[in-house]
């Protein structure tokens, strides 16, 4: 299960020294960081990674990415 509870317990925001944040405690041992001053999300590279991939073409090209033959039938 993955709720957490979450608890202001003045910790320093890494990004902006901000201690306007939100620490979420989960049951499996680790903490996430929350800034609400500046929008710092302690697990956005975890988040990066699962959106990263999405099959989109980032290169428009003429020729064919993956080379193919043709079949005759």
């Amino acid at each position: 299960m993955w709720d957490a509870e979450g608890s202001r317990d003045g910790e320093t925001c890494p990004k902006c020294n901000s201690t306007k944040t939100i620490t979420y405690h989960y049951k499996e041992g680790f903490t996430e960081l929350e800034c609400e001053n500046c929008g710092y999300l302690s697990d956005m590279a975890d988040i990066d990674q699962l959106t990263r991939y999405r099959g989109e073409l980032k290169e428009k090209t003429r020729e064919a990415v993956i080379p193919f033959k043709k079949l005759k039938a």
